[in-house]
């Protein structure tokens, strides 16, 4: 009866080693958002993907001091693939957290911002900071390269 007892458990571990899925993670196995961007016409949409069990903050919230998304279209400037930095039109709405009063972005969400030129092929920087939505913990904030599509 205890190798049966054994054998089921192993069982049940497997199964649910299975039904995990691994969420991207930096070269450090910190939790990271996967980023995409797109275009049509004049309008860049980028989405920002994060873990499950996890958040971003879309504001700095009520005191200032929490870290949102923030984008950087330095590079495609001052290449002269754009005229000046695209502005955003809409973003996630979000939810607030109720320990921060921040709004948090969970799951998926798009942000849209409008182009003076072409954007497709200009490089730009997404910055997140993934916090743990279990233990409170807030990873550093990491930059990402995206080239839009």
């Amino acid at each position: 009866m205890a190798q049966a007892s054994k054998i089921a458990v192993l069982l049940v571990i497997v199964i649910l080693a299975g039904a995990c899925k691994e969420d991207k993670k930096t070269d450090r196995g910190i939790p990271s958002a996967t980023i995409t961007a797109s275009a049509v016409a004049d309008q860049i949409t980028v989405e920002v993907k994060i873990p499950e069990g996890h958040h971003a903050y879309l504001n700095e919230g009520p005191h200032g001091n929490l870290i949102p998304v923030a984008f950087d279209w330095k590079s495609a400037v001052e290449s002269g693939k754009l005229a000046s930095e695209p502005v955003m039109k809409k973003s996630p709405a979000g939810e607030t957290e109720s320990l921060t009063g921040a709004l948090v972005l969970k799951g998926t969400g798009d942000f849209i911002f409008d182009s003076p030129t072409s954007p497709v092929g200009i490089n730009l920087r997404v910055r997140t900071q993934i916090c743990n939505e279990t233990s409170g913990t807030c990873y550093r904030p990491e930059w990402q390269q995206v080239t839009v599509q």
